[in-house]
């Protein structure tokens, strides 16, 4: 008697406890799934299936029956081919998202029971071509060179892909270094801050087209921040990732045909005297008027913390990424490898943060290859590529 009642109780609970699919909204960036109850962490699964044609996004809720009234399959256009939810097992329903493309899956649950799953935009492709060449076009017309290499014009730009399979939605802080009455490096009519805003657009782009959330410090020439308001502004939007993008030079005119290649650094003290010189030509605009006790206090603010592990991470993959990006068309770009370094820019920074050099503008060759739109975009999709690649680690590491 006992028992049956014991078993009865149990039945009783785990109905009470079980969920229900009661609706769902299929919206132009979104698919909606309105459940009774919010949903508990260990009742989703989520999967993905690739193939040549089709990838299957998968997803089971466990604890769950679905409302009679759902459709088991809802077709589509565009890049989005169908959507198919059914009863999988007696307490899972699986929801199917066939895609006829890849992209950047986003999936969250806010303050309620409502569950959201990103969706491939619709005409995506045409989209994509038109948004990146317009702003390929405005970008051109700023270019300090004049001449495009039969190479470049040959080179199919915007046609690199990219494996993107990341779970979260990770909102990216792109800092073009410099600008407005500050120029950076400069050497004759080329200035950093007109470059690094260049190959700043490139990734931003990129990164907005793949379905991150992302935004930049500066989005023209006249705007400027110092140091510190860049990374304020990083901490106060929450940024998951800092990327600031300088160039290098160098001012002994012996060795400016010597000094060359791209270079990642992130917060740290040290005393290697390379790392050194660089942090100070980019903290001369802050600390050029402060006094040497002064400066060591800012310096030391922030040097330690989990960020700073993170922060070496990120390094080491954006480094490598845009090394194997560059040397697809130009071999010889030299590995200036990854320091830390005492950058103000990166002090007090609350996500993961680097500051990458693409190149001297003070070497003559290496300055040509930086001002030309194909190198550019190397750059950009070596920093996109290195950016994925760390937070696809990051998701492995935290499964």
């Amino acid at each position: 008697m006992v028992s049956r009642a014991f078993f009865l109780l149990t039945l009783f609970f785990s109905f009470a406890l079980a969920n229900t699919l009661e609706k769902i909204s299929i919206e132009k960036e979104y698919l909606k799934l309105f459940f009774k109850r919010p949903l508990k962490k260990q009742e989703l699964n989520s999967f993905i299936i690739p193939s040549n044609n089709i990838t299957k996004y998968v997803f089971d809720f466990k604890n769950c029956t679905k409302n009679k009234k759902i459709k088991y399959k809802y077709t589509c256009k565009g890049e989005l081919q169908s959507i198919r939810i059914s009863q999988y097992k007696a307490n899972v329903v699986r929801v199917v998202i066939d895609s006829r493309v890849k992209y950047l899956l986003k999936f969250f649950q806010k303050d309620s029971a409502i569950f959201h799953i990103s969706l491939p935009a619709h005409k995506v492709s045409q989209e994509k071509n038109k948004e990146v060449k317009k702003l390929f076009n405005s970008i051109r017309k700023d270019l300090d060179t004049s001449k495009i290499s039969p190479k470049e014009q040959k080179a199919q730009i915007y046609s690199t892909p990219y494996s993107i399979n990341l779970k979260n939605n990770y909102f990216i802080l792109i800092d073009p270094g410099h600008g407005k009455q500050d120029a950076g490096a400069v050497a004759g009519r080329y200035k950093e801050k007109v470059l690094v805003l260049q190959i700043a657009k490139r990734v931003y782009k990129k990164l907005k087209i793949l379905g991150f959330k992302v935004a930049m410090t500066r989005y023209r020439d006249n705007q400027f921040l110092s140091l510190h308001q860049r990374i304020k502004k990083a901490n106060k939007l929450h940024a998951d990732l800092f990327v600031s993008i300088h160039a290098n030079s160098i001012s002994n005119w012996r060795r400016k045909n010597i000094a060359k290649g791209v270079e990642t650094y992130f917060l740290l003290k040290t005393r290697n005297a390379r790392a050194l010189r660089i942090a100070a030509k980019e903290n001369r605009t802050l600390l050029s008027a402060k006094d040497s006790a002064t400066r060591k206090v800012l310096l030391n603010a922030v040097f330690t913390g989990p960020k700073i592990e993170l922060s070496h991470r990120l390094a080491i993959d954006v480094q490598k990424a845009v090394l194997e990006s560059v040397r697809s068309i130009y071999p010889d770009v030299k590995d200036g490898g990854v320091r830390g370094g005492p950058f103000y820019v990166l002090v007090g920074a609350e996500m993961p943060a680097i500051l990458i050099e693409v190149g001297y503008i003070s070497n003559p060759v290496e300055r040509k290859r930086l001002f030309s739109p194909l190198y550019q975009e190397k750059i950009a999709d070596g920093i996109v590529k290195g950016i994925i690649r760390y937070l696809k680690n990051r998701e492995r590491e935290l499964e």
